[in-house]
């Protein structure tokens, strides 16, 4: 037993200013082409440059991904680009078995192997996109007690590291008021996340979007919506023709 008097008590600290705590699970959730993989790669080209509002203002952060459904050499990249991104402080994150075999990143069975690498470079934000794809096959993603399992040690890494762990994560076709309720699989995912934002389609402008924080467990969830729209750019002109992508503009 610890007595609580014998805890040293924190102030919070924010990644990103009261909407991202640090050394926490975050979730980062949108229907398919809402934007949020867009925002998701902004914060991490913010990051990298010192840019993002929070306790990594004027230091530039390495920054971990692993992303499964997005080529890094056709989307990923070129919108880190965009973005504005130290690229030489973002890094995709390989897995590879005993035997040499490729492989893809498996939680919480890679959990220890993960912490090694966030150490190692000090990483400020590790990107899991989409995170359900980073679980284990044996878990069931919809039974909360198997969840769990692979998150709460996914949420001990972020504290033990002070960094912030973002998992995109899809929403289902509920039309309820409920945006918790409308994340996909286990209610579990947003239970243990410690802060839950949401990207959604403006109803007045179908070319802007909203960025809103459902959950917010260790801030205030009255935070005024953002706003964005999404402008096509080039980013390189390269051998095999103009590298085109979509460039995050915040508007208010």
């Amino acid at each position: 037993l610890t007595a609580a008097s014998e805890i040293q008590v924190r102030p919070v600290r924010w990644a990103w200013a009261g909407r991202m705590a640090l050394s926490t699970l975050a979730l980062l959730a949108g229907r398919e082409g809402v934007g949020k993989t867009l925002l998701a790669y902004t914060l991490a080209a913010d990051i990298t440059k010192g840019k993002l509002e929070g306790v990594f203002i004027g230091v530039p952060k390495p920054v971990i991904v692993c992303a499964t459904e997005d080529s890094w050499e056709h989307t990923i990249v070129p919108r880190l680009m965009a973005a504005g991104a130290d690229l030489g402080l973002i890094y995709r994150v390989d897995a590879v078995t005993t035997s040499g075999t490729e492989c893809a990143l498996s939680l919480p069975v890679d959990l220890a192997e993960l912490a090694a690498v966030v150490a190692d470079i000090g990483a400020a934000l590790v990107i899991l996109d989409p995170l359900l794809s980073r679980l284990a096959s044996t878990i069931d993603t919809h039974k909360d007690a198997e969840v769990r399992q692979a998150l709460e040690p996914l949420s001990k890494l972020a504290d033990a590291a002070h960094c912030t762990v973002l998992g995109l994560i899809h929403v289902n076709k509920s039309t309820g008021g409920d945006l918790l309720t409308s994340v996909m699989a286990s209610r579990a995912f947003t239970a243990v996340a410690r802060t839950v934002l949401f990207v959604v389609r403006d109803a007045e402008d179908e070319h802007r979007r909203l960025v809103g924080v459902a959950k917010n467990n260790l801030g205030r969830v009255d935070l005024p919506a953002l706003m964005f729209r999404v402008k096509e750019v080039m980013v390189a002109d390269s051998a095999e023709g103009p590298v085109m992508t979509g460039q995050l503009a915040w508007a208010g």
